[in-house]
C-alpha cells in the first residue's frame, strides 16, 4: 500500500457537505482575498440564473431536488497529519460565498419567514470540534470582521479602511452582495427555495491531497494554460481551419493570422493584467454586434443568443458565421485581419480611458467606479461604432454612452432601484440591439429617451430630500461625486483620491451630528431620518477624524468642516444655525447639484 502523503481523493460534494462540521484555515503564505465587484456580480448573475431557469411560479422550498445543479469547479485541499485542512485553491470562491451565505441569512430574518422556512444558516458559518467553536473559514486575521458581518454589528469607518486588503475587499464584497442581490429572489416565496437549493444543489468538486507538495502539484497542473483550450483557442483553431479549407495555398495567410491573434491577446492581456480578457472580449463583440435574440423573464426559457455568447461563444459562432457574413476563405481571413484588429483595438482603447482620466470622456473614468456590469457597458459602447468611423466620431459615441451609463446606474440608484446585471440586462440588450451602427445624433436621441422614460416612470425619480443612507459604499461615491463636481475647477483633489482607500490621509464617510445633538426633536423617528440622512454624512479625511471629534459645540463643528473644504455645497451658512436648518438646505443644496449632474 502506497504512503498516505501520495493519496489522491476526489469527490463531488454540494455546498452544504463543503461547508458543514469542517473547519479550514488559508496559510500564512496564501494570496490575500482579492474578488472585486465584477467576480462578485458574475457569482450571483450566474447562480440566479441558474436558479431562475429551473424555478416555475408557486413552487415551494420542497421543489429544490428536482432543479439543476450548477456546478462551480473543483477546490484543492491539503490534509495535514493532525487532519487540518488547509484552503490550497478555492478560497476566493468559497469566502464569497460565505459572505453570501451571511447576507442571506440576514435577508431571511428580516423577511420574517415562519420558523419552518428559516435555514439554519450559522450551521454552516461556525463549526464546533473538540470543545471549540470557530468559524469554519477560520483566518485569525480576518474571523473579528467576520463574525461582525454575522451579528450585524455595525463596523466603522475606520474599520474598513484601517484593516488589510483581505478585510477591505471582504466588506466590500459584502456590500456589492447587499447591492447586487436580485430583487426578484427577496420575497417569502422564493428565498427560502434558493437558500435551499444554494447549499443542496451548488456542486463543487473537492480534492484532497495528504501533503502540501502533492497538493500544489495538484494545483499547478489545474491551472496550467497549456493542458486545456480555452474557448478563445477553439475559436481561433476554426477560423484558421476555414482560412485553409479548400485552399491549401492559404497556408501563409493563415500562419500570419495566426501570429497577428497570437500577438494582439497577449497584448490584451498584459495591458489588462486579466488572463481572460480575451474571453471577455469577443463576448462583448458579438453581443455588440451579431446576438438578436435574448431569454425573456419567463422561468424555465432556454437560452439564447445573448446568453449563448455569454456561455460558449465559439459554438455560437460556428452556428451563426451566415449571420456574420463568413463564407469563402478570405472572409475568415479579414474577419481576423480587419474586423479583430479593429474591435479588439476599440476594446483597449475604452479600457484604457476607464481607468485614466481624460478630459474628453471624464464620465467613462468616473463612473469605472460604480457602473452597470462590463458584460452589458462594453456591448453597448461597442454596439454603434463602425469601421468607418473615424477618430473624432469614435470618441463622440464613447462619450455619448459613458454619459448615458453614468445617468442610468446614478438614477436607478437613487430611484432604489437595482442595476443589477440580472435587474437590467433585457432592457440593456435591447438597447445594444438599437444602436447597432446608428450615427452620433441617432445614439444621442435613442439614449436620452431611455433617461426620460426612466425619470417619468417612476416618481422618485425626483431626489428625495433627506434620503436615508442605505448603501454606505454608494454615498461614499455620491458624495464623492458631488465634491469632485464642486471643487473640479480648482483641482483640489484627483477623483480617485475621494474614494475610500487605507491611505492615512484618505477620505472616510463621516456623520456630521450625532442623536444627541437633536435632542430638540420630539419625534425619535423622525431624529433618527436625520441622523441617517445623505445630509448628516460628509467626506473627511483619516486624519482629521479625531480632531473633529474634539468639537463638540454645533457652531464648531460646522465651522470646522467648513473651513477645511468639507461642506463644498454649503456657503454663507448662517452663525446661529440649528442642526436641522443645516441638514434641511445642505439637502436641498445636494438635490441641486444632483440635478446638475446628473439631471435628476
Amino acid at each position: 500500500m502506497g504512503h498516505i502523503a501520495n493519496k489522491i481523493d476526489a469527490k463531488d460534494k454540494k455546498l452544504a457537505e463543503v461547508l458543514n462540521g469542517q473547519r479550514y484555515k488559508i496559510d500564512v503564505f496564501q494570496r490575500e482575498y482579492r474578488w472585486q465587484r465584477p467576480q462578485i456580480e458574475a457569482l450571483i448573475s450566474d447562480l440566479a440564473s441558474s436558479f431562475t431557469k429551473s424555478y416555475h411560479e408557486g413552487d415551494t422550498i420542497d421543489n429544490y431536488n428536482s432543479y439543476d445543479c450548477y456546478y462551480m469547479g473543483p477546490i484543492v485541499l491539503c490534509v495535514d497529519d493532525k487532519g487540518d485542512l488547509s484552503i490550497i485553491d478555492g478560497q476566493q470562491r468559497l469566502t464569497s460565498l460565505t459572505l453570501l451565505l451571511i447576507y442571506l441569512n440576514h435577508l431571511q430574518n428580516r423577511l420574517g419567514l415562519i420558523d419552518d422556512l428559516i435555514k439554519d444558516i450559522e450551521s454552516y458559518l461556525y463549526v464546533k470540534k473538540g470543545g471549540k467553536k470557530t468559524l469554519v473559514i477560520n483566518v485569525e486575521s480576518r474571523n473579528d470582521v467576520i463574525t461582525k458581518l454575522i451579528q450585524g454589528a455595525d463596523i466603522s469607518n475606520d474599520d474598513i479602511n484601517s484593516q488589510s486588503e483581505s478585510i477591505q475587499n471582504i466588506l466590500d464584497r459584502y456590500e456589492d452582495i447587499s447591492t447586487l442581490f436580485p430583487s426578484e429572489l427577496n420575497d417569502k416565496q422564493r428565498l427560502p427555495l434558493f437558500i435551499e437549493w444554494l447549499l443542496e444543489k451548488v456542486v463543487l468538486v473537492e480534492v484532497r491531497a495528504y501533503s502540501m507538495d502533492n497538493a500544489y502539484s495538484i494545483f499547478e497542473t489545474m491551472n496550467d494554460r497549456g493542458l486545456s483550450l480555452n474557448p478563445t483557442e477553439i475559436l481561433k483553431g476554426y477560423l484558421l481551419s476555414k482560412i485553409v479549407e479548400n485552399a491549401p495555398q492559404n497556408e501563409e495567410k493563415a500562419e500570419e493570422a495566426n501570429t497577428f491573434w497570437t500577438e494582439r491577446i497577449n497584448k490584451m492581456r498584459t495591458i489588462t493584467s486579466t488572463e481572460n480578457v480575451d474571453m471577455d472580449f469577443f463576448r462583448a463583440w458579438l453581443r455588440a454586434k451579431y446576438a438578436e435574440t435574448q431569454r425573456s423573464r419567463k422561468t424555465g426559457s432556454e437560452n439564447e443568443d445573448f446568453e449563448l455568447i455569454g456561455t460558449q461563444f465559439h459554438s455560437w459562432f460556428k452556428n451563426n458565421t451566415s449571420r456574420i457574413q463568413l463564407n469563402t476563405p478570405s472572409d475568415y481571413y479579414f474577419f481576423i485581419k480587419s474586423d479583430f484588429d479593429f474591435y479588439s483595438s476599440l476594446y483597449l482603447r475604452i479600457y484604457e480611458n476607464k481607468y485614466t482620466y481624460d478630459t474628453i470622456c471624464p464620465e467613462l473614468y468616473l463612473n469605472s467606479i460604480y457602473s452597470i456590469a462590463d458584460s452589458l457597458s462594453y456591448p453597448l459602447f461597442m454596439a454603434s461604432i463602425t469601421k468607418i468611423d473615424d477618430d473624432r466620431t469614435i470618441d463622440s459615441k464613447i462619450s455619448i454612452i459613458a454619459k448615458f451609463i453614468d445617468r442610468y446606474a446614478n438614477i436607478r440608484t437613487i430611484q432604489n432601484k437595482n442595476i443589477t446585471q440580472s435587474s437590467i440586462r433585457i432592457s440593456i440588450y435591447e438597447l445594444v440591439r438599437q444602436i447597432r451602427k446608428v450615427d452620433e445624433y441617432s445614439l444621442a436621441n435613442i439614449l436620452d429617451s431611455e433617461i426620460q422614460k426612466l425619470l417619468s416612470g417612476n416618481s422618485s425619480g425626483i431626489y428625495t430630500p433627506m434620503r436615508v443612507m442605505n448603501n454606505n459604499g454608494y454615498f461614499h461615491y455620491f458624495l464623492a461625486r458631488i465634491k469632485y463636481y464642486i471643487d473640479e475647477k480648482n483641482e483640489l483633489y484627483r477623483f480617485k483620491d475621494l474614494l475610500r482607500s487605507r491611505k492615512h490621509s484618505s477620505f472616510i464617510l463621516y456623520p456630521i451630528f450625532n442623536i444627541e445633538d437633536l435632542l430638540n426633536i420630539a419625534d425619535e423617528q423622525l431624529a433618527t431620518s436625520y441622523i441617517n440622512s445623505v445630509a448628516n454624512f460628509c467626506l473627511i479625511q483619516r486624519n482629521m477624524i479625531d480632531e473633529y471629534k474634539q468639537h463638540q459645540n454645533i457652531k464648531d463643528k460646522i465651522s470646522f468642516l467648513y473651513t477645511n473644504g468639507y461642506l463644498p455645497e454649503m456657503s454663507n451658512i448662517p452663525p446661529s444655525i440649528t442642526p436641522i436648518e443645516f441638514l434641511n438646505i445642505r439637502d436641498n443644496n445636494i438635490a441641486e447639484i444632483t440635478h446638475q449632474i446628473w439631471g435628476i
